[in-house]
Order: structure tokens, then sequence, then C-alpha cells
């Protein structure tokens, strides 16, 4: 019998020297070391980076007319043009000549996923299912009686439909104000266009807007629920603007507007407001930890202090991402995709348009090949900078989506690319607590270091699609 040869111990070495990566977050930040009262809520302060002026013709502005009133009548109507009144979840038969089973149809318009149950007569058991907008659905009916419908969405009722069924029926039944289509028209002999806005009047969110030339009418926008929403109507040049509220579900809303282009002249220059007011992002504490057992490892402080220097940018650059997704950015392109060209393009257009400075862009980090490639970047010291030497940040910590925080997905191709005016870090020393725990003779120890961040007035957004980038 063999005896195995004994394993050389292995020598314990050094580990190799760590470079953590550049051009992230806080190499284009305007980063500040120290304590301050800024540790408890954060920062705010005066700007006028983004303020506003303008230009009138001449070295002496000849004085205008008087104000003209125009008049306009908008109206909103709840409805798809089809008479049903709002998008839902119908029940139609299986065939034109069927008379058991059903097909759940849910509108391919509304704004989401909706829960479905069925209640079948008799000794049946209860039929749940979820329906995506567009889908369609067999159900089979094996017995007869009333078969009940309810939708838990919207101010849906209960509905119900006997089985079997008279052949011929195009639709047995149906909840169809899970969401609300609205029409909205100017009539033929309104004035002047109109812009409209309307908010939820929970929330104040945006949830439609639009502008509607006399005897235009627009597609119908589907709003997500009933309730009531507040409208702003306003034309180009007006000095005022008219307020009023819808509710759904409800009746036609017609409204008479009357607004008024102001007088004066080109001498009336607008006063802008008070000081705009930044208000930075909350504090937060960055940190890592160390366990270890003092036998051979007698520094858990030490390694703790280590690995929070390794990972705090990247962690840095996580919280000040989702801090970004709760915002509301200036969309200069909408919400449909363009190439990075464009949209780099469009961010330093829309930037020098609102705000008085060059802005900063943030990327998430494996974006960089694609700008590399198009030569949009290159390094200027410690960062990166654009040929118009606005900064940018390749992030190792930003999400793709801010307002929807998933891992990076490089093959999808698709970012937010975010532009924000200057961003400064203030950021503490770093501070170690150590515990000692003599059963076990472990360490335990716990580095960290408090952040809070801030961007000056600016902030905008556009979707890119790498597409075929290289």
């Amino acid at each position: 019998m063999s005896t195995p040869t004994p394993a050389a111990p292995r020598a314990e070495v050094a580990p190799p020297p760590l470079e953590p990566y550049s051009y992230g977050l806080l190499s284009v930040a305007r980063v500040m070391s120290g304590e301050g009262r800024w540790q408890v809520g954060g920062v705010e302060y005066p700007t006028d980076a983004c303020a506003q002026g303008g230009s009138v013709p001449g070295s002496c502005p000849v004085p205008e007319g008087g104000g003209e009133e125009r008049t306009a009548v908008l109206t909103a109507t709840p409805g798809g043009g089809d008479g049903t009144g709002g998008y839902g979840v119908l029940v139609v038969p299986a065939a034109p000549d069927s008379t058991t089973g059903v097909v759940l149809v849910a509108d391919e318009h509304l704004p989401g996923p909706v829960d479905v149950e069925v209640v079948p007569p008799g000794e049946l058991g209860l039929m749940r299912m979820q329906l995506q907008p567009g889908q369609r659905h067999e159900l089979a009916t094996p017995a007869d009686g009333l078969w009940r419908l309810t939708v838990a969405a919207g101010d849906c009722p209960e509905v119900g439909w006997e089985v079997p069924y008279a052949t011929g029926q195009e639709a047995l039944a149906g909840c169809l104000t899970i969401a609300y289509p609205v029409v909205w028209s100017s009539a033929a002999d309104s004035e002047t266009a109109v812009t409209y806005e309307v908010h939820d009047a929970g929330t104040q969110e945006v949830v439609d807007r639009g502008t509607v030339a006399p005897g235009e009418t627009r597609p119908p926008v589907v709003y997500p629920s009933p309730g009531s929403y507040e409208l702003t109507f306003r034309i180009p040049g007006a000095g005022n603007t008219v307020e009023g509220q819808l509710s759904l579900p409800g009746g036609t809303l017609t409204q008479d507007l009357l607004l008024v282009t102001p007088a004066g002249s080109s001498h009336d220059k607008p006063v802008g407001g008070g000081l705009d007011w930044v208000t930075g992002a909350p504090p937060f504490t960055v940190y890592s930890r160390a366990e270890c057992n003092r036998v051979g490892f007698p520094e858990a402080a030490a390694v703790a202090e280590s690995r929070l220097r390794l990972i705090e940018e990247r962690e840095v650059e996580r919280a000040f991402s989702l801090y970004l997704g709760t915002l509301t950015h200036r969309l200069p392109l909408g919400e449909d995709p363009v190439p990075l060209l464009v949209a780099l393009g469009a961010l330093e257009q829309d930037a020098a348009l609102h705000y008085a400075g060059a802005p900063t862009l943030h990327a998430p980090r494996w974006t960089q090949p694609a700008w590399t490639r198009l030569s949009l970047v290159e390094p200027a010291g410690p960062m990166m900078r654009t040929a118009l030497t606005s900064r940018v940040a390749f992030g190792g910590g930003y999400y793709d989506d801010p307002r929807a925080p998933l891992p990076p997905a490089p093959a999808s191709g698709e970012f937010w690319l975010l532009a924000t005016g200057t961003v400064t870090a203030r950021r503490s020393s770093p501070f170690t607590r150590e515990a000692f725990d003599p059963p076990t003779n472990r360490a335990l120890a716990i580095s960290e270091r408090t952040y809070a961040l801030d961007h000056d007035c600016y902030t905008a957004a556009v979707l890119v699609s790498l597409g075929g980038t290289p």
C-alpha cells in the first residue's frame, strides 16, 4: 500500500495592490471633506444658475399696443369614441355558435395588468387569474347557471352571465371602467390654440398634457383611475391661466376659456421671482465591516477601514443614482430611445438653454466603450470630459434606469443618460467602531463615512439606445 505524498505547505504572501477604478462620480464632483451640520439634514443653497432672461429688438424698444382677449372652448369627453366609456375586461363567446365556453378579453389600452375573479355556480371553486393588456383567456364553463365576474381595479361592479347563452351574441358581460380614455377637442370657432395640463388632485402628478388648435380633436389618452383631476389651461403669450377640474367617472366637461395677452411693450421685461433654492439629497452613511479571529488578525479596524476606501465610491454612486431616480427630469427628447450621439448633443444643447454652466453627465460604467469608440470623451486630469468640456461620470454603481433600479443590463443596449448641474459631495472623516467577544476571541469592526450630495438646479435625461454601436 503506497503512502500519499504530503502536500507542500502554501506560503502566505502580501495580496496584490489594488487600484480603485477611475472616472466615477467622485472624480467629477466637488468633494469637500470635514464635519458639519450638513450631516444631520443635508444642505440647501440659493442659486442663479437656472435664471432666465430674454432680448428685445433694437436699442430703444417701441411700446406695443394694448392687451387682447382671446376665447376658446375646450371639451373633455370620457370614452374612446366607441361608446364604451372606458377600458376594461369583456366576456365574449368562445365561438360564433358557442353557448357555453367563453373568452375573457382585457382591453389593449389598459395601463397595466388586472386581477380577475370568476365565481361559477354550484360547488365549483373560485377561479383567479391576472390578465395583461390585450390578453385573451379561454375559460371552460362546465356548469349551467349564473357565472359572475369581478375585476379588482377601478370601480368595476360585479357582472354576470347565464350559461347556456344564446348564440350570435358579441359580448355577454364585462366591466369597462378600469381605466378611462379621455378625448380632448376644441370648438371650431375658438380664437386660439390652448395648451392644457392635467394633474392628479391627490399626488399632483402630471397625467396628461397637450395642445389643441381650433377645430382639432386629439386621440384618446388613458387616465389610470377614477377620481378628481386638476386642469390648467394656457395660450401662447397669455399672462394668465384658467383652472378647472375633471371628475372620472363623469360626464363631458366643456370649459369656456377667456385668456388675455397682456398689454405693455417690449420695455416690459418680466422680473424674475425670488432666489431659486437647491435642496440636496438627504445624508447617508457608507460602511464596511470586518470580523476576524484575534489570533493572527489583530487589526480588524484597519481591515474595515481599508475595505471602506475600496467600496465607498461605488456605494456613493448607488445612493446618488437612487436619489436621481426620485426626481422629475426635463426630457428634451421625450421617452423614445435615441443614439448616443443624438442624446449627448441634445443634453449639451438643453443645458446651454436652461443652465448657466457646463452640465455634469452621468452614465453607467458599462457604456464607456461606446463613448470612446465614438470619440465622445477623453481624460482631462482625474476626470473624463466631452469635447465641450462637460464632465462625465461613469459610475460603477449607477443604474441603467434609476427609477427602476435593477442590475446593469449591457446586452439590452439601453440606458438613461442623465445631466445635472455641478455636483458637490460633502463627506465626514471615516469613523470606526470595534468590539471584541472574549468567549470566541473574535473582533468585529465597522468603518463608516457620512455623505451628503447635491447638484445645482439643472437636471435632464435622455433614453439612449446603443443599437449597432461597435
